[in-house]
Order: structure tokens, then sequence, then C-alpha cells
């Protein structure tokens, strides 16, 4: 489902002469392997970067460290920044991330399965807030799926 999805993406930025880039916590790369396995990708997907501490969300992504002290990294406003900060970071017309818990322990108090994917597209900023079942890799797979859910339902 995930290549077919990542297909459909690359497909419909490809038509719009739209370019993608990439913030990824709870995925580690998934995303970016998803969207770079299909061909003529490298028309359309700028980069990605796997922001999985804190450390490289501010200091690499720049994502306000105010959002992460006062609502955690695994929250909507954390989410939403980081696919900000990738589209202006690496001047993508479109910006997405994922973060959240893929378990198999809860993190910072949040359970297995919550995720967040966001997407920024010039003034429009969004992210779904996710309750996820399954194993670690199930958690991480649906969360790619979502995404490119997301990102395919915006119309573009």
């Amino acid at each position: 489902m995930e290549k077919e999805l990542a297909k459909n993406v690359i497909t419909l930025l490809g038509q719009k002469n739209l370019t993608i880039s990439v913030a990824e916590s709870l995925t580690g790369g998934l995303v970016a392997k998803n969207l770079t396995d299909i061909s003529g990708s490298s028309k359309v997907f700028k980069g990605g970067i796997v922001a999985y501490t804190d450390e490289i969300k501010t200091k690499t992504l720049k994502v306000d460290p105010a959002l992460i002290q006062e609502f955690s990294s695994i929250s909507k406003q954390v989410g939403q920044d980081m696919a900000l900060k990738v589209r202006l970071l690496m001047n993508s017309d479109i910006g997405v991330s994922t973060t959240g818990v893929a378990g198999p322990e809860k993190s910072a108090g949040f359970e297995p399965g919550t995720v967040f994917v966001a997407i920024s597209i010039g003034e429009h900023n969004m992210c779904q807030d996710l309750h996820l079942t399954g194993d670690r890799n199930q958690i991480r797979q649906q969360s790619v799926i979502e995404l490119l859910k997301l990102i395919l339902s915006q119309g573009l």
C-alpha cells in the first residue's frame, strides 16, 4: 500500500511541479525511503532529516524549544513546526513531518500509537492526531501511510 501511495504522491507533485521535503522522528527515514523508492522522485524530493532527538529538532530543524518545553516533542504543535521548518530549511514547496511513539513502551507519558503527521504548504499548516495500534513496525508503517494519504488529500 505504501508503494502505491508514494507513487501517487510523486506523480501528483511532478504534475503540479512541486517539491517536497520531510522531517521524521518516529518513522526514522521511512517516509523518505518510500518516496525515493519511486522512479522520478528526484524531480520532486529535495531531502529529509531524521530528527529523532529534541536536540536535532531544535538545533538542525530549528523547532522552537518553547514548543517542546510546553507541549513535548510528541505533540501537534511540534509536528506542525517540524513540517514548517523542514520546508523552509530545504526551500521546498511542501514540508511534512512525523512524530510520536512507536513503542513498545510509553514515551514522555504517551502511549504507543500516539502519532502526529503534519504538512506545511505556504501559509497552510495542518497536523493529524492519530491513535494507531499494532507493534512498533506496524505503527511506523501506518504512520507513513497516513502521512502519504494526508499529502494526497490536500488537492495541491
